[in-house]
């Protein structure tokens, strides 16, 4: 362990000590859930949350990511309607993204940090939580809650609350059914009360479907997911507990140009019959593939000191693992420094996709430059037009292995003196994330994908260690119409690595955060007409995957930072509600990579830990947010939002330019849904607008969902609901979001159904 960290753990201590007099539980008004969507909390920034109209107008076996696509100024896109793929998964806000490049956006699940959204060793909350769990998504957008613990909440955050036991004994089982062989099966037994004053649930889902583009063996997902979680009120203290296992196997989508969409808008280029070529077999979807399992374990302790002073402190463990496939259409002979075969580390030395029926590598034929583009450049001599009749083709299958542990702990207090309301706290955690990438052999390529499980060659091995401490303070001074929020918070930060084959790679940095300040302003105007202001620093450390590329010049590398400014107003009337904010956002320091030249148009399957990390200047965010909400009558909803983003870089580099709309960001999007019930009978439909973004065109999707819902006394069943969702329902062609590159999108999921039948008894 090193000075720093060990100054970081001392501090850690001493910070928990100085709260314990101090309150730490969340305020009653903080717990209330809104009935409307429009407003959360009454913040001096911009926030929302989801409500339960917004969580029915998604199938139960779609991702929890979906529910938060109305709100402003978000825009969710997934590889199908299930959230069947974290590769093709994507959030953007404000200009901010979580992609497969960038994660710029914070997530937590109850309070608890998810550990970073990234594909290697990050999970989404979708890991975590079924939808049949979820109580509501707490969203701020651009100025995080102070109180968040996240390293990537530059542009904002997103809490995925779950749901508490309920006081009843019961059990509830469901059935969903739809398109591509969509299937899930789902249960949830809920204790009633098993101790004093104790609640608990436990509950199972098992989901499957398959890829919506192709067919026969095209690919798919299958999920299985557990989750528990207990309620204990013990006098003047509350205890929570809650653990959440997932384990997912993905077949991914890939993404395409604009010109190979206008050719084929149904296909990803992935094929579903094995050729025995291996150029054509390298784009078999069920090779390209992410296998992720997630535990997830927090115990809070909430204890109320007096009236007015409460405390919090939750200790969490999480642990991920997984994997990354691909099938390279060729086998690779490594070198070490000194130019003699190896099986760890070393570097390509040469690759080759024919061999005689001896094993032996085969040269291409004098002359033969059959150079293939479809579906991308494989390079001069791969096609077995180059190859004598019985050459025989050879395949690798590339895994890249994922694992990751975190310890760590929350605390919170909180107390009241007058017209102060003072709240401190602190987030701890010590993280350590092993990454290594082997090449195994196709066993025989011209039959299938069949993989040697012993690897001939282990690419690069790598672990990394991140300490984090977090402290922050917030006084909230309320002098009569007048709120003031003034805070200050701190990031403390170090990553280290430790290359397992090159010593020389391992590397130490600090990614420590300046002073970081807050201030923001509510005026409550009358009884129905609120205004806020509000001005945060936010802060995103530098993340291990930077140290993953040893030409990474980490001495010149500074974290990124944002500048957030809000302005709004927010109306709660007895039929109408509305919120509108105006917001700029300055984003320094951006961290992109920069990859190495490749002689391929498409995947370089060799990179390895090529290629480098820089800061390229930053990011500029001006816009509109609005949001309205209407009830017509008793039974008839009305919803509406409206987004004006313009985001552009700041600064030159490789890709695009100063003044360029930032790829991917979102210039305009409104929507419109209604919610309507009659009896037991609801209904509802939802019609989204998404403007360009880049050279892709701008798309409506229109969504529909139709649910029935009975009661029943004395015949040992309690309800019975049948759900009928349709997603994309005039089937509209489009791409959905792209890689952060700008030349290639996902194609967005065609129309697709769900019917989900739900016993509870």
């Amino acid at each position: 362990m090193s000075l720093l960290t060990k100054n970081k753990t001392m501090l850690a201590t001493a910070i928990t000590v100085a709260l314990s007099p101090l309150a730490i539980a969340d305020d009653v008004a903080d717990k209330e859930i809104e009935e409307i969507a429009v407003i959360a909390k009454k913040l001096s920034y911009a926030n929302n949350t989801i409500d339960q109209n917004m969580i029915e107008q998604q199938a139960p076996i779609s991702s929890v990511l979906a529910v938060m696509d109305n709100l402003p100024g978000i825009n969710i896109n997934e590889g199908d309607a299930f959230g069947g793929d974290d590769w093709s998964t994507s959030i953007t806000m404000r200009g901010f993204s979580i992609d497969g490049n960038q994660q710029q956006l914070g997530m937590t699940v109850d309070g608890i940090p998810n550990g970073g959204s990234n594909y290697g060793g990050g999970a989404k909350a979708n890991r975590y939580l079924a939808s049949e769990n979820l109580l509501t998504v707490e969203v701020a957008q651009g100025t995080s809650d102070i109180s968040s613990a996240s390293l990537d909440a530059l542009g904002g955050t997103f809490n995925f609350v779950s749901k508490d036991p309920d006081q009843v004994k019961s059990t509830t089982i469901a059935y969903t059914t739809g398109d591509h062989d969509a299937k899930r099966y789902f249960a949830r037994h809920e204790t009633g009360e098993i101790l004093p004053n104790t609640f608990a649930y436990i509950s199972y889902s098992d989901s499957s479907a398959s890829r919506w583009s192709g067919e026969g063996s095209n690919g798919g997902f299958t999920n299985q997911h557990a989750e528990f979680k207990f309620v204990s009120e013990l006098d003047n203290l509350i205890l929570t507990g809650r653990i959440s296992y997932d384990d997912v196997a993905e077949d991914n989508y890939n993404s395409v140009s604009i010109e190979q969409f206008n050719q084929t808008p149904d296909w990803d280029q992935l094929t579903w019959n094995w050729t025995g070529i291996p150029h054509f077999d390298q784009m078999f979807a069920e090779g390209w593939s992410t296998l992720r399992e997630n535990t997830l374990a927090y115990l809070k302790f909430d204890y109320a000191l007096s009236d007015v002073t409460t405390i919090e402190v939750t200790p969490y463990y999480h642990k991920n693992k997984g994997r990354g496939d691909w099938i390279p259409p060729y086998l690779v002979l490594a070198v070490d420094a000194n130019g003699n075969p190896t099986n760890q580390g070393g570097t390509i030395a040469a690759s080759y996709g024919f061999t005689d029926q001896n094993g032996t590598p085969l040269a291409p034929a004098d002359g033969c430059t059959a150079n293939f583009t479809w579906p991308w450049n494989s390079g001069p001599g791969l096609h077995p037009s180059c190859y004598a009749d019985d050459a025989i083709p050879v395949m690798s299958y590339r895994h890249t292995h994922y694992q990751k542990e975190r310890t760590g702990f929350t605390a919170k207090g909180q107390t009241t003196f007058g017209n102060h309301d003072i709240t401190a706290g602190i987030w701890y955690e010590m993280a350590v994330r092993d990454e290594h990438r082997d090449w195994h052999k196709v066993i025989d390529a011209r039959i299938y994908h069949h993989f040697d499980k012993t690897p001939y060659w282990t690419q690069y091995d790598n672990t990394f260690d991140t300490d984090t401490l977090k402290w922050y303070i917030q006084d909230t001074i309320t002098m009569s119409d007048l709120t003031l929020n003034l805070g200050v918070q701190q990031y403390l930060v170090e990553v280290e690595k430790d290359d397992h084959y090159i010593s020389a790679n391992d590397v130490t940095v600090d990614s420590d955060s300046d002073v970081l300040f807050s201030v923001g302003a509510l005026y409550q105007l009358n009884n129905t007409t609120e205004l806020f202001a509000g001005y945060s620093e936010n802060f995103a450390a530098i993340k291990d995957t930077v140290l993953e590329r040893d030409a990474s010049t980490l001495t010149d590398i500074e974290p990124e930072t944002a500048e957030n400014i809000d302005l709004g107003v927010r109306y709660f009337g007895e039929q109408l509600n509305l919120s509108a904010t105006l917001y700029s956002i300055e984003f320094n320091d951006r961290i992109t990579f920069i990859a190495p030249g490749s002689d391929t148009d498409g995947i370089d399957y060799t990179i390895g830990t090529n290629g480098t990390y820089v800061n390229v200047g930053g990011i500029e965010s001006q816009g509109l947010e609005l949001s309205a909400s209407y009830q017509l009558t008793d039974a008839w909803e009305i919803y509406a939002s409206y987004t004006m983003n313009d985001s552009e870089y700041v600064g030159n580099a490789p890709g695009f330019e100063k003044g360029q709309t930032v790829i991917d960001s979102v210039e305009d999007m409104w929507v419109l849904s209604t919610n309507y019930f009659v009896g037991n009978l609801r209904f509802g439909a939802s019609a989204k607008y998404t403007g360009e973004r880049g050279d892709a065109e701008d798309y409506i999707i229109t969504d529909l969902n139709l649910g029935y819902h009975t009661e029943f006394e004395g015949n040992g069943i309690n309800s019975v609901d049948i759900a009928f969702v349709v997603n994309n329902l005039l089937d509209e062609d489009y791409l959905s979001t792209g890689t952060g590159s700008g030349a290639t999108y996902f194609i967005g999921a065609p129309r697709t159904s769900t019917l989900t039948f739900s016993v509870n008894f």
